[in-house]
């Protein structure tokens, strides 16, 4: 990533590509103002152009990594001919990546000290949970066992984003096993009937 030359004309969204990057290869602790500079081959001045402190990166950051995320899905959906049960295990495959799973939990850990990067995760959120529900619906759920089981697999998600670091990752072929399970379960009838 680093430039082999100076770089004076860079953007804002250089700047946060660049820190993403970072938080990929180096972690948290490698997004750091000089790292940055030293990455891309400018001065500090250049990042005080674009951005007033480390905070309004990370808010930048929040931002462009809803807009990757929209951008994955919007892909996903894109894919009609893909029968819906197959788009929850890509979508699912997708969010469980390693480069995907470094950037996630940085971003939400940044979240509990920055309300405005908290309030992009929510809004990432909201986005997962409503094209898991549409897609659920797809699948002839009733809305209320959609919403259900679309919250249940968010949180799920959310839940492995936070706890990944201690529990097995599965692979692509547990995905589809677990999901096809909950989506056979989520259109049984109920015990007893």
């Amino acid at each position: 990533m680093r430039k082999s030359r100076r770089s004076p004309r860079l953007t804002a969204t250089d700047w946060v590509d660049a820190a993403l990057a970072l938080i990929t290869s180096e972690g948290v602790r490698g997004v750091k103002i000089s790292q940055l500079c030293e990455e891309l081959g400018v001065t500090k001045g250049s990042f005080y152009w674009h951005f007033k402190d480390l905070d309004a990166l990370w808010e930048a950051m929040a931002v462009r990594w809803q807009e990757i995320n929209r951008l994955r899905i919007a892909e996903l959906h894109e894919l009609t001919e893909m029968p819906a049960d197959a788009r929850l295990i890509a979508l699912s495959t997708m969010l469980i990546s390693d480069s995907h799973l470094t950037v996630e939990t940085a971003i939400r850990d940044w979240a509990r000290s920055n309300d405005k990067v908290a309030e992009t995760v929510r809004s990432i959120d909201g986005e997962v949970f409503d094209v898991v529900d549409r897609t659920l619906r797809e699948l002839a759920m009733s809305p209320s066992q959609a919403r259900l089981l679309a919250g249940l697999l968010v949180y799920a998600g959310i839940g492995y984003i936070h706890g990944h670091e201690g529990l097995p990752t599965p692979t692509p072929d547990e995905l589809q096993h677990a999901i096809s399970a909950l989506l056979s379960a989520a259109v049984a009838p109920p015990i007893g009937n």
